[in-house]
């Protein structure tokens, strides 16, 4: 099997990735294509970083794109195909996702800061098309050093890493340490590039045998060298052997069941639990009514969270609920469709509606979409229709939207 591992020691951003890429020995004529049609010139160089030689890149562009569903049409018109294509709207979907929450702002209505330079959608664009031309069959990252200090913004100092890149990592689970200075070293649409590309995070270097090495340059003058380094190896078949679950794990995750039995609980107190739980970051949770000892009716409740939360959640089914123990089942494994969120433009009475949908998919194939219930629900309310007309036709001009 042959893999890339970036390892992010200095940090990451869109253009140090596209020239590791590069580096690496990605077609150029095909990543200069893909930023030329979204509309940006590509200028790549040789430059030293602290001794290092790497591949620069610079996007040149005056322009900028308005709204996520420019950005989306955008991308959807370039020269991007089949995973390039997807990995690259799956990228840009997770920067709107996170400006969106970190400004309350509805994700259709984000007002993109770093994300609406039209040199961050070439980054984009020519990353995916540079790891496609790669022909790699996995891609592997260390864990991300995101620098200190705070950084000048339009809205003043922030802290390092900012509330965009910090709500990515937090959103996919990406392990990152502070440091190793204090300057910003991963930007939102490196950390979104990463949280795309990337199928799993190692937090120390894997058994491999190096084929080719390359680097990115930085923009950062700073006292280690400002590259992003990216290796292309071979897994030798012994480590694909003794890592023989990691087809398997690509696709879900470990977790734990935690259950109780009760029969002297109220409707409510259970209600009022199941919120607690959610809260308290539970991944699910179910109340199943259940035939108790001497014929008493009572329930059944089950949670399924993740193992460094159990005792936590223990706790509080217990304090909640007057319990006297919670079983534990250790180690489960839980199949996980791959999830991304989109936004599809539905004609409902002559009138178009912006609709988020929530997207699923197991090895690139499409399982499901679903639309947002609070958004189909103000279109019946706007358009007098019944809520399963509306949520049915979403669906199907969803469908359509992703299977393009």
């Amino acid at each position: 099997m042959k893999a890339l591992l970036f390892d992010p020691s200095a940090g990451a951003s869109g253009d140090m990735i596209m020239g590791c890429l590069l580096d690496l020995g990605a077609d150029e004529n095909t990543v200069r294509e893909a930023v030329e049609s979204v509309g940006c010139n590509l200028e790549i160089s040789r430059q030293e970083r602290s001794h290092i030689m790497a591949a620069r890149v610079d996007v040149i562009s005056d322009r900028r794109y308005q709204s996520l569903d420019e950005a989306v049409s955008i991308l959807k018109s370039s020269s991007l195909q089949g995973d390039a294509l997807r990995k690259a709207l799956q990228a840009l979907d997770i920067l709107a996702a996170a400006e969106s929450k970190v400004h309350g702002a509805p994700k259709v209505e984000a007002r993109f800061h770093e994300i609406g330079a039209l040199d961050a959608l070439a980054d984009i664009a020519g990353s995916c098309a540079a790891l496609q031309s790669l022909n790699v069959q996995r891609v592997l990252c260390r864990s991300i050093s995101v620098g200190g200090g705070y950084v000048k913004s339009a809205h003043g100092l922030l802290p390092v890493p900012g509330p965009a890149s910090l709500e990515i990592l937090r959103s996919y689970e990406i392990p990152w340490r502070g440091g190793p200075v204090d300057a910003e070293l991963l930007t939102p649409t490196g950390a979104a590039l990463l949280a795309a590309l990337v199928d799993e995070f190692l937090p120390e270097f894997p058994l491999i045998l190096p084929e080719k090495t390359g680097y990115g340059a930085g923009r950062k003058e700073l006292p280690l060298p400002n590259v992003l380094r990216g290796i292309v190896a071979k897994i030798p078949h012994w480590q694909q052997m003794a890592a023989g679950d990691a087809e398997h794990e690509q696709h879900g995750d470990r977790v734990v069941q935690l259950e109780t039995n009760v029969d002297d609980v109220t409707g409510e107190v259970l209600g009022r639990l199941m919120e607690l739980l959610m809260d308290a970051g539970a991944l699910d949770v179910s109340v199943l009514p259940a035939l108790m000892k001497k014929g008493r009716s009572g329930n059944v409740i089950r949670v399924i969270a993740r193992h460094e939360e159990m005792d936590r959640l223990a706790k509080i089914m217990i304090r909640e609920t007057g319990s006297l123990g919670v079983r534990v089942f250790l180690s489960l494994h839980r199949y996980l469709a791959e999830r991304e969120a989109g936004t599809v433009n539905v004609e409902i009475c002559n009138r178009t509606f912006p609709v988020a949908v929530k997207i699923s998919r197991m090895k690139g194939e499409l399982l499901n979409v679903k639309p947002e219930y609070e958004e189909c629900k103000r279109i019946a309310d706007e358009t007098g229709l019944p809520l399963r007309v509306v949520m049915k036709k979403v669906e199907e001009d969803g469908w359509r939207a992703a299977c393009l």
